[in-house]
């Protein structure tokens, strides 16, 4: 094989030096005398994004503009223009909808696209940490659909990765696939024309064909697709190395890992570990054949539960679509004309959200009729303070727990899953799902995932129950303490007790993480700190010793001295010069001696 040459699209170390573009300089100005900027939103290597608004349409939407001395390189300039030329020519919900290209007469090339309000898949990652195996199906299954739109137009992505996958902040949860920039066109005919040997796109997430400059075709976007799912139900990439070459090599030689070893708790989940894996495949041709097949398989893994479902752009997510049945001497309605059933749910802040539900057409017939008449007067004899629907909504939820309190996680959390795909932005039940897998075994880390979603949601959503749950969760190993303490944190007040009582159950290591955890939160006042820190001075571990006895010093109460100088005067036998015994002074005396001589000085 020849020598592979580097160009990586999106590494800035590539391109010149942007010396003189200042972003925020161009805020107030009208490129090509339409489009508005209003606010600079973000910048990359290539240039930057701004808010916008068409002068003449009063709409907005962003811009991105290109670095003026990027505008003057041919190549990069043709590869602007063919962002905008594919994403324009791919019409799907799951791909950001491009409408304009120009270059004003100032010489800025532009592209023009939907505005999204929402944040990208890599910060919703680097914030809130690895996804649950639901959130993470819904993201994979959208980004599979968009790729099924582009692929049947000849159109290969070639570079995604989480920055180019952005969660929207709708709350059907949709995603948007972005930056078509390096697409490559799979008809031989019109296919660019990109050198042999060239390395395109982002290193992290490239095909092993792409790794070693070979031809590519859609299953190169199936491997990138198995890579962020493995990225964000692991929280991190499956590969490290110390720079783009290396991380190359092993793209092109060494397999990904099973996703159970970053994610034991995935055993529960053998079809999305198999489609995982087998997407990752480093040969193409046991990798799926499409990113259709691995979109189903990934569906299939949820079993009957539904994923949710978008709006259409041209429905206005503050109407709800109401049906009312026909009158009996009106006949059986004609197929045509049979109503479509939506489940209505409405937000806390009064916008409710249609999510179709796939049904039979009804034909009202007698027997139709008497079904429908035995709905309705199962309606009427409902309190008359809970509608009929709101009554459907709630039965997930009354269900799962029951479920639970009868000790039956397992069925509380097949009951509630459901529930949670259709209707993602009710905080309640995030937090009722999080409460049935806390009570799994090996599921706690997803737990968190449901915990942190609801907070996300809600900064007030966590119960008593889920409250105590995170509680219990600081005596546990380090890695499932510590992101119980950022959760706790996050709460605030409401935690407090529970801070509070992990104090008084932990010891060692746990305890110093607690009660630096109490006093982030300003919660040490409230503990008899000289007690709890003293305790710490006979545990068997030095390095505990020691840091209770440095925390001791630093309060500077007078009262901890008897226990400082019992430490100090503390000694352990050791076999000296020729085996004979020794004594000296035991784990975290010296400190304690040193302690007690400073808090004496400031009497």
């Amino acid at each position: 094989m020849g020598e592979v040459q580097f160009l990586f699209w999106f590494d800035a170390t590539v391109l010149p030096t942007p010396s003189t573009f200042r972003p925020e300089s161009l805020v107030g100005t009208t490129l090509d005398g339409r489009y508005r900027l209003v606010a600079h939103i973000a910048s990359g290597g290539m240039g930057a994004i701004f808010r916008a608004e068409h002068v003449y349409m009063r709409k907005e939407l962003a811009i991105k503009v290109l670095r003026p001395d990027l505008s003057s390189l041919p190549d990069i300039a043709e590869r602007f223009r063919r962002e905008a030329e594919i994403a324009a020519s791919l019409e799907h919900d799951n791909i950001v909808r491009v409408t304009d290209f120009g270059r004003s007469p100032e010489g800025w090339l532009f592209l023009a696209m939907e505005l999204l309000e929402g944040e990208s898949l890599f910060d919703r990652l680097r914030r809130a940490g690895p996804l649950s195996p639901q959130e993470s199906v819904s993201v994979l299954v959208q980004m599979c659909r968009g790729l099924e739109a582009a692929h049947a137009r000849g159109v290969v992505h070639r570079d995604l990765k989480p920055e180019n996958i952005f969660l929207t902040a709708r709350p059907a949860g949709l995603i948007k696939i972005l930056d078509f920039g390096i697409a490559k066109l799979t008809d031989p005919q019109i296919a660019s024309d990109t050198q042999a040997g060239m390395v395109v796109g982002t290193p992290e997430y490239l095909s092993p064909e792409q790794a070693t400059g070979s031809a590519v075709d859609g299953r190169a976007d199936v491997y990138a697709v198995g890579l962020i799912g493995w990225r964000m139900l692991a929280g991190h990439h499956p590969f490290r190395a110390d720079d783009a070459r290396g991380l190359l090599m092993m793209q092109a030689t060494q397999p990904v890992p099973s996703i159970v070893e970053a994610r034991p708790d995935l055993t529960a989940w053998p079809v999305l570990v198999t489609a995982i894996g087998r997407a990752c495949a480093k040969d193409a041709r046991e990798r799926h054949p499409s990113v259709a097949e691995l979109g189903a398989e990934l569906e299939s893994c949820l079993g009957t539960l539904e994923l949710p479902v978008p709006a259409r752009p041209s429905e206005s997510r503050s109407r709800t679509r109401a049906w009312t049945p026909p009158s009996p001497s009106s006949g059986p309605l004609p197929a045509a004309a049979a109503p479509t059933v939506q489940a209505t749910m409405t937000l806390d802040a009064g916008t409710p959200i249609a999510t179709p539900l796939p049904v039979r057409v009804l034909r009202f017939g007698r027997a139709h009729r008497l079904a429908l008449g035995l709905v309705l007067a199962a309606a009427v004899l409902l309190p008359t303070s809970m509608s009929f629907a709101r009554w459907m909504e709630e039965r997930p939820a009354a269900r799962a727990r029951a479920l639970l309190a009868a000790d039956r996680p397992e069925a509380a959390r097949d009951a509630i899953a459901p529930a949670v795909l259709r209707r993602p932005s009710d905080a309640r039940l995030r937090v009722l799902h999080g409460q049935a897998l806390h009570r799994i075994r090996g599921q706690t880390m997803a737990a968190m995932d449901a915990y942190t979603a609801a907070l996300d949601l809600d900064p007030r959503a966590l119960d008593a129950t889920a409250l105590s749950d995170l509680g219990q969760d600081l005596q546990a190993e380090r890695k499932v303490a510590e992101r119980s303490a950022k959760l706790l944190a996050r709460v605030g007040p409401p935690a407090a007790p529970y801070v509070l009582e992990a104090v008084e159950q932990t010891r060692g290591n746990a305890r110093l993480r607690v009660l630096e955890l109490a006093r982030d939160m300003g919660l040490e006042d409230r503990l008899d700190r000289v007690a709890v820190y003293g305790a710490l001075l006979s545990d068997p571990d030095c390095d505990v010793r020691r840091a209770a006895v440095r925390r001791l010093g630093e309060l500077g109460n007078p009262a901890a001295l008897p226990r400082l100088h019992e430490l100090a005067r503390e000694k352990r036998r050791i076999k000296g010069l020729f085996g004979l015994p020794q004594e000296v002074p035991t784990c975290g005396a010296p400190e304690a001696e040193a302690a007690a001589r400073k808090l004496t000085a400031r009497r």
